[in-house]
């Protein structure tokens, strides 16, 4: 008889935690089936799936049911769980020959229970009910939504006792009740978005996408700036010659202005405006060219830095700390490669675009590559009589003037030939071998 008891309550246990399955996947699958789907299914009479659409438009309602109903079956599971522990299994380990283990009969029986049930309610009770919810929401949802929908009702007078209750202990506490509820946390959207990857729903592209949303929304312009000691800087009373020259060399759009030191930053310089000076003739004064600089603290959220940025129509934000030194500098750029990766632009120098071999053994060599990375490739263009730091600075080094397309120099056994300019910037130069006599060698 004791053996029949014991078996029919541990099958009543079991019971219990496939119930609360049942409510695990029946709020995820709700949550996450596809609106687009259960609207179809629902215009074709299918009454379930417009109980689904009644759910998902009040979904306060429900998980407030799934709730009551989690909770009282795994109190009803815990409660069962200790009966069977002290009137089933602690006589069975009283019987063992063994005082040490008699003396701790209650203990050991309790400790054997608790774990049992812990694992089959995590395992039947929330991981597999909840992984099935996210590959087949709709089918489960549509099939979950009446018998919820029924418990719902009975349980209505019991979940407003419970609303009313925790408005009253917020109000004592002095805590004001907003109403707003979290349906869903962080974590369970993480947890979704991973297993919508592993089952194919999405790619890895835009899975990581979705994990960096959460991620952008976290971070502090610190964490993402430029630190002070890496910025690119030019003084304002550097000569038009040396600019030009920085602005060849570095390879940036824009850079920060300052006045003595590092520190005093007075202004920003781009590009543009620096050949727009050139063209129109027009000596280079770094000084009535820049433009004022945006100073932000380097607490701010990089959400809320990407909107000011835009709504101010500027991509460079000059970062300080909560002194008003100097930290950092932000660029629109570096914001988004939070969101989407790394940004590779028209200055940016990587595997991919540096070098382009042609059959000829010609090279046709991105300008703003830097004298390192020409010599990974075997290109070696360094004169100690001149200072430069990149393939185009070596080009305005050797030809002393604005570069026109088509201008080559003569260096060692080969000859650089610009091939690509764009607003006096040197693009592309294309780099072929010569013999002893000066032509151009033959592959062999």
């Amino acid at each position: 008889m004791s053996s029949e008891g014991l078996i029919f309550e541990a099958l009543f246990v079991l019971a219990l935690i496939l119930i609360n399955g049942f409510f695990s996947s029946a709020e995820i699958a709700i949550i996450s089936a596809k609106r687009s789907i259960i609207d179809k299914l629902s215009k074709d009479g299918n009454l379930s799936a417009s109980v689904v659409l009644q759910m998902k438009e009040d979904p306060d309602k429900f998980l407030a049911t799934v709730q009551v109903g989690v909770t009282v079956v795994s109190t009803l599971a815990s409660v069962l769980g200790g009966i069977i522990a002290s009137e089933r299994i602690k006589p069975i380990i009283q019987s063992i020959p063994f005082l040490p283990i008699q003396d701790a009969s209650e203990i050991i029986a309790i400790g054997l229970v608790v774990a049992i049930i812990s694992y089959v309610s995590l395992v039947i009770g929330e991981l597999v009910p909840k992984t099935l919810a996210i590959r087949y929401a709709e089918r489960i949802a549509v099939f979950s939504a009446r018998p919820l929908n029924f418990i719902s009702r009975m349980t209505n007078a019991f979940v407003k006792l419970l609303t009313a209750s925790t408005s009253a202990v917020l109000k004592v506490l002095g805590i004001k009740d907003t109403g707003q509820k979290v349906f869903v946390s962080e974590e369970e959207i993480k947890y979704f978005i991973r297993e919508g990857r592993a089952s194919g729903v999405f790619e890895e592209t835009e899975a990581q996408l979705l994990h960096g949303v959460f991620e952008f929304a976290d971070k502090t312009v610190k964490e993402v700036m430029v630190p002070k000691h890496k910025i690119s800087a030019i003084e304002i009373d550097t000569s038009s010659e040396e600019a030009l020259k920085f602005i060849s060399d570095t390879g940036f759009s824009r850079y920060p202005v300052y006045r003595d030191s590092i520190d005093r930053i007075v202004g920003v310089l781009y590009n543009k405006d620096v050949f727009n000076a050139l063209e129109k003739g027009r000596k280079l004064d770094v000084k009535s060219i820049i433009r004022t600089p945006y100073f932000v603290p380097n607490s701010i959220m990089i959400s809320k830095l990407l909107r000011e940025l835009q709504r101010r129509k500027v991509h460079m934000a000059v970062v300080v700390d909560e002194h008003g030194d100097l930290d950092g500098l932000v660029t629109i750029e570096d914001i988004l490669e939070e969101l989407v990766g790394e940004i590779e632009d028209e200055y940016d120098v990587g595997a991919g675009g540096l070098v382009e071999k042609l059959r000829d053994g010609t090279m046709i060599v991105d300008a703003s590559a830097s004298i390192g990375d020409l010599e990974n490739i075997g290109i070696v263009i360094t004169d100690e009589e001149e200072e430069y730091n990149t393939l185009a600075g070596f080009m305005l080094a050797k030809l002393q003037r604005i570069p026109r397309g088509g201008e080559f120099v003569i260096y060692k056994d080969m000859r650089l030939t610009i091939v690509d300019v764009e607003q006096n910037r040197i693009i592309k130069v294309k780099i072929e071998p010569l013999d002893a006599q000066g032509q151009k060698k033959a592959k062999a």
